[in-house]
C-alpha cells in the first residue's frame, strides 16, 4: 500500500468520512507547500502534550496552567446544582456557544449501542456515578442532553436506571431536553433557537 492509500485509510477512521472524501483530503495535502505540511504534522504531534482531560467533567481542554480542571469547572459563577450529561465534547461546545446554560457538564465519551453488553467500556458511567456521589447534597438536577437517535435513547434509559440507584442526601431531579428536538437530531449541529427551546422545555 502506497503513502496516499495509507494516509487515506487514517482519514477514513475520522467520524463521517468516507473513502472518497478521505482521498480528497490526501490530495489537498499534496498541493500544500512543505511549510504547511510541517506545521500540520507538528500540531498533531503536540496535540496530546497540550491537551488534558478535566478531572471533573472529562472534557478535553488546552493546558493553560497546572490545574487539573477546565475553565468551566473552575468557574465559581457556574451553577453547581445542575449537571448536564452530554455524549461528546462537540455537544458541550455547541451548548456553550448558545450561551443560555450556566450549570456544569459531564462528557460521557460516547453513546451506548442497542444490546451493548459492556457499557462500562463504552461510556464513563463509573466516573459519572462517582461525581454524583461526590456532589452529594449540592446536586439538584441532572439534565440528560443526548441526541435523539436509537443510541441516544438507549443511553438515556440506561443512565436513568443507574443514576436512580445512587443514594444521596436529597432527591436529584432527572430531566431530558424538550421533545421539540426532531428524532435523529445531533446536539453537535443544533441551532441556537432549537437548543434554547429544548432546554426551556426540558422535563
Amino acid at each position: 500500500m502506497n503513502s496516499i492509500d495509507k494516509l487515506a485509510e487514517y482519514f477514513i477512521k475520522f467520524p463521517g468520512i468516507g473513502p472518497r472524501q478521505a482521498k480528497r483530503f490526501v490530495h489537498f495535502l499534496l498541493t500544500r507547500n512543505p511549510g504547511f505540511l510541517h506545521e500540520f504534522a507538528d500540531l498533531i504531534k503536540q496535540l496530546k502534550k497540550d491537551v488534558k482531560i478535566c478531572e471533573s467533567c472529562s472534557r478535553f481542554y488546552s493546558i493553560e496552567s497546572d490545574s487539573n480542571f477546565c475553565r468551566i469547572c473552575e468557574n465559581p459563577n457556574r451553577d453547581e446544582s445542575v449537571l448536564m450529561v452530554v455524549a461528546k465534547d462537540a455537544d458541550l461546545e455547541n451548548i456553550e456557544r448558545v450561551g443560555n446554560y450556566n450549570g456544569l457538564y459531564f462528557v460521557l465519551g460516547g453513546l451506548l449501542p442497542i444490546l451493548e453488553k459492556e457499557p462500562n467500556q463504552r461510556i464513563r458511567i463509573k466516573k459519572l456515578l462517582e461525581l454524583i456521589k461526590k456532589k452529594n447534597g449540592s446536586l439538584k438536577e441532572i439534565i440528560l442532553g443526548l441526541s435523539l437517535n436509537p443510541e441516544g435513547e438507549n443511553t438515556l434509559e440506561y443512565l436513568t436506571q443507574q443514576i436512580k440507584l445512587v443514594k444521596t442526601k436529597s432527591p436529584i431531579k432527572i430531566t431530558t431536553l424538550g421533545r421539540g428536538l426532531s428524532t435523529g437530531t445531533e446536539l453537535e449541529y443544533l441551532d441556537d433557537n432549537t437548543f434554547q427551546n429544548a432546554f426551556k422545555n426540558r422535563n
